[in-house]
This record gives structure tokens, C-alpha cells and sequence, in this order.
């Protein structure tokens, strides 16, 4: 609703504040309300100033007064350097940051006139008024579309060149909405490298040139342009530089850096003068670790991952922001356009396999991750000797994850943690996206796989309750027609999420912060759950032996497989 249709009372509070300021002050003039479209409520007044009259508007925004009114000139005019562009809004003193519905209109005007004295106090004479705005990166640089990522080691790099001695450079530039975006890769020979921004900085569309660094004396003259360019390279006389400048069959750019400024500017191919497109640098903030203390030995961890549909693909990109170093990635499936709707992926990879897919978005996230891709339906109609590949390549693994909630794929699953000894963690989405499971098996600690499904099993059937699995395909690989899995992607994000969590607790930790391993996670108040998020922590009881399974008798039973499979083996040592 229209403020002042709810509020008339304040309506009128603001016009008799505003016929008080004209009253008071003869700087304020000709005071005139008026309706805007939609019924926004305005007024039109002057401000005199050293003989003249400013046209300005003050606007009332539909959630005021929640919200500050603008005030901006009536004309396409630059009236003050605080000011949002010729014709825009004035930078006044009370800005949503700091307003307070207890504020008027009236101060508004005010502050609009102190602004404007404060520049211009006399005919003729100019003077600032200082800024209390305090803008944020991304309020400077939100009409900015070529960026050039500057980060504090690489900058500290260049500074630490000698003066007018060009290096190589080598960015990695990608185009994305609209925005060419730039970073920093190498600096210097690729085999000498003076600086490296490492593996973890993605490479996209490959851009190379040449750094320098000039002198402080120079600052006020460095600027993007061919000639500058020209000059500095003849100058120099560096070959290399003076090569691409002359002319040259592909693009390039050049860094310029000046007592602390760095200015980029791309070279298009060709030769002779050429117009030079500069860049604007953006300082990155210091990359201090935002991860906590005891995730940097994920690099080395492993963790195989047996199914990248809803919950598998949101499991992989989680462990790769966490900085898991290797993954074992396997499914059988396409990505289809139905499948977006509660996916990590998406339309960049519809029509993919998804373990391909799934690798992408590891790489993408995480570009120096090793990703070994299994394209392949765990117990379905496959190769025995590619089945079994692949489940060596997941029992290889530090931990084994099932997100199919498949019963027969969670069976292979359950086979290979516990013959290999590895944690296994798999989770199941209720049907209808009531919540679901979550469960992580620890070797020698809780019951081998197969003995605490039929433990969970059980919990529920004593509290009257079966398992809500019903009929519907839980992410698994199966080779009928059966419908859908209903849940949307917050349903499913909240299990894969838990998931996660109880990964990263097994491979980070050497105790646990989870006193019980497995939880039932409720998103809606049906089944047991009484409420959404009510949770019931589920009670283990250690069960099976975990390892491979063994004859009681093994040296004895191998023996006489050698002498069944090899009779006549030793007869002719013994002869």
C-alpha cells in the first residue's frame, strides 16, 4: 500500500515540516507538491544560492518512511560531486545506512542546501566537502565490464621488478555476462617463473604479454594508449615488447605498474597504432584461510562417490569448496532437463553423463582436484571386469559415500567398506520430501554396513512406524519406469548438506562431533516427526566384523585350492 495512504497523518506531519523550512529560511523557495506516477508523493522547490535558483524535487519512496526521499535536479545537470551522475539522486548526509524514520523530508532539504553552500561558499570559488560514504567493491565497480583481478602476492611481485625491465605475463581471462574478467596466472619465462598463482586459479581463455614497471616519476602520464605503449617499449628497448607493439598476428597485453598503480591494457592483433582497450583493476582482499583448522589435509584425502544425481551432486561440490583433493565419481545416468530442478548442475550440462558433468563442476569449483570418472551402473547390465574396476577404484578411496538410496547399489557399497575397511556415509530422501536419513559407519567402531541398515530397519519398525520409502525411485539407477522422487532442492540440499558435514567429520577429525551415527532429519510434521527440523538421533549397536571375510581355516583351505587348481604342481622338483 501507498505510505501516505496508510500513514495521511505523517503525510501532513512532512508537508507542515517543509512549509516551516520555507518560512524559516529564504533560501527555500517556491514550494510545490505534486503525484507522481504509481502516486508517489513529490514536491518541487528551489534552493537560492549566490543569486540563482536551483530547481530540485524531493521524492517520497514507496516505504518511507523506512526508507530515506531523493532529492535530484530538475534538470540533467551535475550540481555537486556527491551526486548519482548528471540528473541523479544527491549523496546527502542521511542515506539508508543511516536513517531513521524519525527523520523528515525537511532535513533532507536541508542537507541538500548545506551540500551545495559547501561547494561553492563564494562566487568563483570551489571547495570540497568531505565524503562519509564508504562503498563497497562492488558498488564502485558495478558499471565496470573489462576487470582485471589484482591479489596482494601478485602485486607484490611486479612491485619487486626491476624498473624498466619487462617480464612475461600470462592472465587467464574469461567472458561472462557481459564482463571480461581477468586474473593473474604466471609472471615470467614459463620455465622460470617468478611468481605462480598455482593450481587452484582456473584457466580459461589463455592471455599473454609483458609486465613493467616504471618509474614514480612517470605516474601522471601513464594512460591507455598506443603511443605511451610505443614510447616505453623504444624506449626500453626491450624485443620482445617492441615486437608486439609494431605488430603482430595475436593479441596481447600489457601491465603497467607505477609507484603502487597497475595499469592493464589489451593490444589487439595487427600493426602500427591500434586503439588499446584498459582494464580496471580490482583489489582482491588478502585470501585468508576462511576454512577451519584441520581441512588442509583434505588435499590429500580421497572420497568415492557412487551416484551424481540431487544429492551426489551437491555432496561433490560441497567437498570441493572444502578442498577434497581427489574424488572417484560414478553413475550411470544421463542429465535430463527434469533433473535441473534439484541438481547442482545445470542446463551447461544437460544431455552429459552425469559423472562428467559432476567432474566439471568439481574442476570448476576446485580446478587442481584428480577426478577418476566411472560411467556405469553399479549392479546393473555391465561388464563384470568394469564393475569390479570400478569398484576397486571406490574401495581405493578414504571414504566411501552412497547416494543412490538404491538398495542393491547400497549392498556393493556396504561390501567394499567393509571388506576395504573405509567409513561409509549414505543418506536416503524421504518420498514427498518429509526428511530423511543420515548415516556414517566407521570401521571397528560401529556395526559393518549391512548389519546397520537392518538396525535402522528395526528402529523403526519398534516405534510402529516402517521406513516411509514407498515406491518411488530414491536417486537410484533402476531400469524401470517408476515415477520420480518428489522432494524439491531445499529438501534434498538438507540431507546432502548433513551428508557432507558427517564426510567432513571423518576425514578431518580423529575423535567425532557426532555423539550418535545416524540421525533421522525431519522437513515436515509427518511420519515421526512432530515438526520441521525435529530430529531423532538413532543408537548403533556395534555388530559384525569389519575387513575382508575370512575362512576360519585359511592356510589349510588355500593349500588344497593350490593342489586342486595345480595337481601336478612340485612333482618334478620331487622326482
Amino acid at each position: 500500500m501507498i505510505w501516505w495512504i496508510a500513514q495521511p497523518s505523517r503525510a501532513r506531519s512532512e508537508g507542515y515540516a517543509i512549509d516551516a523550512l520555507q518560512e524559516q529560511h529564504e533560501w527555500l523557495r517556491n514550494v510545490e507538491w505534486t503525484f507522481g506516477k504509481g502516486g508517489s508523493l513529490s514536491a518541487n522547490f528551489e534552493i537560492e544560492r549566490l543569486g540563482r535558483l536551483i530547481p530540485l524535487t524531493i521524492s517520497y519512496p514507496r516505504f518511507f518512511p523506512d526508507m530515506p526521499p531523493q532529492v535530484f535536479p530538475r534538470e540533467e545537470i551535475r550540481l555537486s560531486s556527491h551526486q548519482w551522475g548528471a540528473g541523479g539522486e544527491l549523496c546527502l548526509e542521511y542515506r539508508p545506512d543511516n536513517w531513521d524514520p524519525a527523520f523528515t523530508g525537511a532535513m533532507m532539504i536541508e542537507s541538500a542546501h548545506r551540500l551545495l553552500q559547501g561547494e561553492e561558499p563564494a562566487h568563483g570559488v570551489a571547495a570540497r566537502v568531505e565524503s562519509a560514504h564508504a562503498t563497497t567493491v562492488g558498488q564502485d565497480i558495478r558499471g565496470v565490464r573489462m576487470r582485471f583481478l589484482l591479489t596482494n602476492d601478485f602485486a607484490d611481485a611486479v612491485s619487486s621488478l626491476e624498473i624498466c625491465r619487462p617480464v612475461e605475463l600470462e592472465l587467464s581471462e574469461k567472458a561472462i555476462a557481459s564482463h571480461w574478467v581477468a586474473v593473474p596466472r604466471r609472471l615470467g619465462p614459463e620455465d622460470a617463473a617468478l611468481w605462480s598463482a598455482g593450481p587452484d586459479v582456473a584457466l580459461f581463455r589463455r592471455r599473454k604479454g609483458f609486465a613493467v614497471r616504471m618509474g614514480a616519476g612517470v605516474k601522471a602520464t601513464i594512460r591507455t594508449e598506443y603511443d605511451l605503449v610505443k614510447v616505453i617499449a623504444e624506449t626500453i628497448g626491450h624485443e620482445g615488447l617492441l615486437e608486439v607493439v609494431r605488430g603482430s598476428e595475436e593479441d596481447a597485453v600489457v601491465l603497467v605498474e607505477c609507484d603502487g598503480d597497475f595499469h592493464l591494457m589489451w593490444l589487439p592483433s595487427g600493426g602500427g597504432p591500434r586503439e588499446m582497450i584498459g582494464y580496471t583493476t580490482v583489489k582482491a582482499p588478502s585470501s585468508a584461510n576462511r576454512l577451519p583448522g584441520g581441512y588442509d589435509r583434505l588435499a590429500s584425502a580421497s572420497v568415492g562417490i557412487v551416484g551424481c544425481g540431487s544429492v551426489g551432486s551437491k555432496v561433490a561440490a560441497s567437498l570441493a569448496r572444502a578442498g577434497l583433493g581427489r574424488f572417484v565419481v560414478v553413475d550411470g545416468d544421463v542429465l535430463f532437463p527434469g533433473n535441473l530442478v534439484r541438481n547442482d548442475l545445470d542446463w551447461r550440462s544437460v544431455g552429459l553423463n552425469k559423472p562428467d558433468a559432476v567432474a566439471k563442476r568439481i574442476r570448476e569449483i576446485r580446478p587442481s582436484a584428480h577426478v577418476t570418472v566411472r560411467r556405469l551402473v553399479l549392479g546393473g547390465q555391465e561388464s563384470s571386469l568394469s564393475t569390479d574396476s570400478a569398484l576397486v577404484d571406490v574401495g581405493g578411496c578414504d571414504l566411501i559415500i552412497d547416494a543412490t538410496a538404491d538398495p542393491q547399489i547400497f549392498n556393493l557399497c556396504a561390501s567394499v567398506a567393509r571388506s576395504e575397511k573405509k567409513t561409509l556415509v549414505w543418506g536416503e530422501v524421504f518420498a514427498g520430501g518429509i526428511g530423511g536419513f543420515v548415516v556414517r559407519l566407521r570401521p571397528d567402531v560401529e556395526p559393518v554396513p549391512h548389519a546397520a541398515r537392518r538396525q535402522l530397519l528395526r528402529w523403526c519398525d519398534d516405534r510402529g512406524r516402517p521406513m516411509p520409502l514407498g515406491e518411488e525411485v530414491q536417486y537410484g539407477l533402476a531400469l524401470d519406469e517408476r515415477p520420480p522422487l518428489i522432494a524439491d532442492d531445499a529438501d534434498v540440499s538438507v540431507i546432502a548438506a548433513h551428508m557432507t558435514r558427517m564426510a567432513l567429520d571423518a576425514l578431518t577429525r580423529q575423535d567425532t562431533a557426532f555423539p550418535h551415527p545416524a540421525y533421522a532429519v525431519g522437513l515436515k510434521a509427518e511420519w515421526i516427526f512432530e515438526a520441521p527440523f525435529d530430529t531423532w538421533p538413532i543408537s548403533l549397536v556395534p555388530e559384525g566384523e569389519w575387513g575382508p571375510q575370512k575362512d576360519e581355516n585359511a592356510e589349510a583351505e588355500l593349500a588344497a585350492l593350490a593342489k586342486q587348481l595345480f595337481p601336478d604342481a612340485g612333482k618334478g622338483d620331487a622326482e
